[in-house]
């Protein structure tokens, strides 16, 4: 629930108060034009918090429209918008009949007897309006809270509600609300109060407006968490079966406490939107639980519940192993390989092979280097199983051959003159691994003259090299042949395109 708190209206109540306060002094006209302009402002305010309210009536009527059971609100709400219309049409009367029984309006729309005191004290006073504006007052701020019927609520509501009648100072010597309000009063300055009863109308409306669509508009539930989810139709497969998997996006909400989960009938605690279920199997064979979700509409608290029979295997121990980048092993270079025992602890596992050389890094990860090319046999024993997994080895792929680090075909002289010599680069390749050139030969073939050649040993240029290079001009050909290489592993060089 919230109440217009702009500075604009800020303003126009410390204006009553001050205004008020000089009117027991000698009132001139600036203090009574004042008055007519504190009036004006008073009703622009009022008009805004009108549009406000048909605004938030019609937000009322939409929620209504999607949930019916909270058509009482909307017919409550209906109802004070009534109540204050009616107030407001009353006060608005009372305001042209004292301003056509002090004379009616100038051409500049202001009263022609704003000085007067007579038709203020007449019509409130000798006729009674005072009093009943009083009454009316009392009437409308009491059926206000009468259509909000939780007693709480409705105590909060009477603290707020700005629609009520201010107690007669112990110095007055007026007696009555209506005569200290309205008696001897100019007609400027009444009609900023009776614009002010309007305009506390309004904003009273508004409380009990805000009010009625708290209970229709629920609170929001903010999906801030995603993640994938695989939902497999087996957790257990044997070799040649089939294997199928719905693979989607889950959204959910890490604050919403309308949520609760079970399995099996049982309650899990729920935080940051999940909950976890673990079981420890003592039986072989097929197993299922099933899982329960449900969720509490905020809006007309209604409970969905979703189910998921979750269907997995239990099994006898087994052993897997794997070579963690790809399915081959390298001469040469450290390939990570893994290995895991379902059902027996790690420090039991052994893993043995007269193919490579292995270094354990921690349980279950090991450092394997093969000694030859072909393939390599690994054993994995522990918990009474041995199982031997087979790889292929492979030698390191041929790197790519740059000038620097580049490999263009053309550029300038001096850029050519730069650079110290070949490098030799493994593009994706996934291991720690540097191949070394042996040497290579360079030719020189220039644009008018006899080719020139110069045998290179290792990737940096020699003097003779160097100063070859350094003959470069435009229009110049050099050509990088007979490149060998040397990557971790090999036993002799191997040839690499220039």
């Amino acid at each position: 629930m919230s109440l217009p708190k702009e500075p604009r209206q800020l303003m126009i109540n410390l204006m009553y108060i001050v205004l008020t306060a000089m009117l027991a002094l000698n009132v001139s006209a600036e203090v009574l034009n004042a008055f007519l302009t504190m009036d004006k402002s008073i009703g622009e305010s009022s008009r805004i918090v009108g549009d406000s309210n048909a605004q938030l009536f019609k937000a009322i009527e939409k929620q209504v429209e999607a949930y019916s059971q909270f058509a009482p609100f909307k017919e409550k709400a209906a109802k004070a918008q009534i109540l204050i219309k009616e107030f407001y049409d009353y006060t608005q009367a009372l305001k042209d009949e004292l301003i056509a029984s002090s004379g009616g309006l100038d051409e500049h729309n202001q009263p022609v007897s704003k000085k007067k005191k007579e038709p203020t004290s007449y019509l409130f006073i000798n006729q009674g309006k005072g009093e009943e504006l009083k009454n009316k007052i009392i009437e409308v701020r009491q059926r206000l809270l009468d259509l909000v019927e939780d007693e709480n609520e409705k105590a909060l509501l009477s603290q707020v509600l700005p629609l009520e009648l201010q107690p007669i100072p112990e110095d007055s010597d007026k007696k009555t609300w209506a005569a200290f309000t309205f008696q001897q009063m100019p007609v400027a300055a009444v009609l900023p109060i009776l614009s002010k009863f309007q305009n506390d109308a309004r904003i009273a409306e508004s409380a009990i407006l805000s009010h009625f669509y708290g209970k229709v508009k629920g609170e929001d539930v903010v999906f801030d968490e995603y993640i994938a989810v695989v939902s497999a139709d087996k957790s257990y497969v044997i070799k040649g079966e089939p294997l199928s998997s719905e693979i989607f996006l889950s959204a959910f909400s890490t604050t919403a406490s309308n949520i609760s989960i079970k399995v099996n009938g049982r309650p899990l605690e729920v935080k940051n939107g999940k909950a976890l279920f673990n079981i420890r199997p003592s039986e072989i064979g097929s197993h299922s639980f099933l899982a329960e979700v449900s969720i509490t509409n905020p809006i007309n608290q209604e409970v969905k519940t979703y189910t998921k029979r979750f269907n997995y295997e239990v099994g006898e121990r087994s052993v897997t192993a794997s070579a963690d980048k790809m399915n081959v092993f390298y001469l040469g270079v450290d390939n990570p390989f893994s290995v895991s025992a379902a059902g027996v602890p790690s420090k039991d596992v052994q893993v043995s092979s007269n193919d490579v050389r292995m270094e354990k890094i921690q349980n279950g990860k090991y450092n394997v280097k093969p000694k030859r090319l072909g393939k390599a046999k690994i054993i994995v024993s522990g918990g009474g199983l041995e199982t031997t997994f087979e790889y292929r080895v492979k030698k390191i792929p041929d790197p790519v051959i740059r000038l620097g680090r580049k490999g263009q075909t053309s550029m300038k002289p001096n850029e050519f003159k730069a650079f110290k010599g070949l490098v030799a680069l493994l593009e994706n390749f996934d291991f720690e691994a540097r191949c070394n050139i042996v040497g290579f030969e360079l030719t020189r073939l220039p644009k008018k003259g006899d080719a020139n050649m110069v045998v290179n040993r290792g990737g940096k240029y020699t003097s003779d090299t160097k100063a070859l290079v350094n003959q470069a001009r435009y229009g110049d050909t050099f050509f990088f042949d007979q490149i060998r290489v040397r990557c971790p592993g090999d036993e002799a060089s191997r040839k690499i395109n220039g």
